[in-house]
């Protein structure tokens, strides 16, 4: 072989093993990961990149115990136990001004179908702009309203005697009620009721008794004699709902102790200051024997109602005749 075609030879060897090793080069750079249990390397993500949506939790509704009350609506904190009783008893909507489960009582089985109109008043004066308070005047054209048309005004033996099914009602019955104590209800009140021969129950706080704005005892006592019913309406007129359980207890039970002792009478129907009470509330009325007790939850009387929680209609002071006819339909 000579000399050229041996340089030839190496120049084609070279080539050729030049092309091998790219060949071979190129085909490890391609070659695809394997994905093994010990692998670190993470496979690519193949196609569009899913869309993240957020997810919502549904809200668990909030389990309220049995013992709460439910407020519908805040009183605003008056001055005067009057104003708060005509405020409550005002309110523009149809929903009672406090909810108490009712679970204290059963219901006694209803015998026929009874519906008392239970009429609510505070003070009689004059005093313009105040609902809760009405005039000698008004009072007067309202109590012979009553009697024109024939209506019997109750007492609390003969009302809880219709209630329990012992007394058939006459066509036409109402009972009275007079809340607080105000002495008006003894210098202007007594004598128009008594014109008329009617009846009335009045609910006082015997710790406001003898300050000169509310009657003293002698004043109760005459009242009681002249054919009134007395019963408590708290120690002091509290709100109960924001006393204790020993504190209501005592607002409650050294009322009715008071009333009794001064009287000689069974103080056993309870009114609630300002229309507020609790399942506290109405457990310590069981507990210490209370058989009714008012409400200022606008509606007629009918016993079916809890008789803890009596409806009774707030006579509005400023309205006139009319709508007192109306509040007895």
């Amino acid at each position: 072989m000579t000399t050229s075609n041996w340089r030839l030879t190496l120049i084609i060897g070279g080539m050729l093993i030049a092309t091998v090793s790219i060949w071979f080069l190129a085909s490890q750079s391609f070659r695809p990961t394997q994905i093994t249990a010990d692998s670190r390397e993470a496979p690519l993500i193949q196609g569009p990149i899913p869309e993240f949506k957020e997810q919502h939790l549904p809200v668990l509704p909030i389990e309220v115990p049995n013992d709460e009350v439910t407020k519908q609506q805040e009183l605003p904190n008056l001055m005067t136990p009057l104003a708060a009783e005509a405020k409550a008893a005002f309110t523009p909507t149809a929903t009672p001004i406090t909810t108490v489960k009712d679970s204290v009582y059963k219901l006694a089985p209803i015998t026929a179908q009874i519906s008392i109109p239970v009429l609510n008043y505070h003070s009689v004066t004059v005093q313009p702009g105040n609902t809760a308070a009405i005039t000698p005047a008004k009072l007067e054209e309202q109590m012979q309203y009553l009697a024109d048309q024939g209506y019997k005004t109750l007492t609390l033996k003969e009302f809880i005697d219709i209630w329990e099914g012992g007394e058939k009602p006459t066509a036409k019955v109402i009972l009275l009620t007079f809340d607080d104590g105000y002495k008006d209800n003894y210098t202007a009140a007594l004598p128009i009721l008594a014109k008329h021969n009617f009846r009335a129950t009045l609910f006082v706080s015997p710790g406001m008794v003898e300050d000169g704005y509310f009657l003293n005892w002698d004043e109760i006592k005459e009242m009681h004699k002249g054919g009134w019913d007395i019963q408590p309406h708290g120690m002091t007129h509290p709100n109960l709902t924001k006393l204790n359980s020993e504190k209501q207890t005592f607002e409650i039970t050294e009322a009715r102790r008071q009333i009794e002792e001064e009287l000689g009478i069974t103080a056993d129907v309870y009114c609630y200051p300002y229309g507020e009470r609790n399942q506290t509330t109405l457990h310590i009325l069981k507990e210490h024997g209370f058989r009714y007790a008012f409400t200022i939850e606008q509606g007629m009387a009918k016993p079916d109602q809890n008789p803890l929680l009596i409806r009774r209609l707030f006579v509005n002071g400023e309205a006139g005749l009319s709508s007192f006819k109306s509040l007895l339909k």
